[in-house]
């Protein structure tokens, strides 16, 4: 029997498998596979060649999409070098494109002279429905450039000729595509940082949730949420302190390296004290 907010240590290509047997469904998957770009993750999961990163890319995504919800999304981490086949793959399996979102970073760094500085990391949001899907709008709101535009409404034209009045939302305006946050580098970070070579800020993935994971009547966030690379554990870290706050949100992570699992269980144990 499959739990849910908890983190295991499995084999996500034969795990998911386990799932769409016990016809589990995802509101949302979550999740940062790895880029393919060499690193050591204590196994050769990031050094594949083309065919081999495609085909298993492939694979995977056929069986995410199984588990979702009928208004379920994905939003799937990637690098430029290869984001493209992603995107593509996504496409042939039926999933419908919202967005490529672009994580910018201005801490980023580049080890070489000979080309640009690191900045950004893409990661797409694709839909199971064409017609429906969650967005949280007012959730993840940013404040504005300047307050001048709270000052007074600015009126336009609709598309049928009629005066239209529009008053700035005093929450903020809403977010784009671009999502500005910091790595983790620095001693600014040291208290959340772990030995994982990817991992992703927690400011990040818990604005993430609240952007796409479905609420209740009250106003609380009540998904099922998977990553099946959930590495660190920062998905379920960031889930289980929103859980903190009220919300009912139901996780679930896998991850192959126990190095890397038992990090994030020892990190869900401190959230959960």
């Amino acid at each position: 029997m499959i739990e849910f907010n908890k983190s295991y240590q499995a084999n996500c290509d034969i795990f998911l498998k386990d799932l769409i047997k016990e016809n589990i469904k995802f509101d949302l998957v979550l999740t940062d596979p790895p880029y393919n770009l060499k690193k050591d993750f204590g196994n050769n999961s990031d050094n594949l060649t083309l065919d081999e990163f495609i085909s298993v890319s492939e694979e995977r995504i056929s069986d995410l999409k199984k588990l979702l919800s009928k208004n379920g999304s994905v939003i799937w981490f990637g690098i430029h070098h290869f984001i493209g086949f992603i995107q593509t793959i996504m496409y042939k399996e039926g999933l419908h494109y919202r967005r490529m979102n672009i994580w910018f970073y201005e801490n980023g760094f580049s080890r070489s002279k000979k080309t640009l500085q690191t900045q950004y990391e893409p990661f797409l949001w694709f839909s199971e429905n064409d017609k429906k899907w969650v967005y949280n709008v007012d959730d993840v709101r940013v404040p504005y450039k300047s307050k001048d535009r709270l000052k007074n409404p600015v009126y336009y034209k609709d598309s049928k000729g009629n005066k239209k009045k529009w008053e700035p939302n005093p929450n903020g305006a809403m977010r784009g595509d671009v999502w500005q946050f910091p790595t983790l580098s620095g001693s600014l970070y040291k208290n959340e940082r772990t030995s994982h070579p990817t991992q992703k800020p927690e400011s990040l993935i818990t604005e993430i949730i609240k952007a796409f994971c479905p609420k209740n009547d009250e106003g609380f966030y009540e998904g099922t949420i998977l990553d099946p690379f959930h590495g660190s554990g920062t998905l379920g870290v960031c889930c289980e302190k929103l859980n903190n706050e009220g919300h009912k949100i139901k996780w679930l992570g896998i991850e192959l390296e126990k190095k890397w699992n038992d990090i994030g269980i020892q990190r869900l144990s401190e959230v959960n004290k």
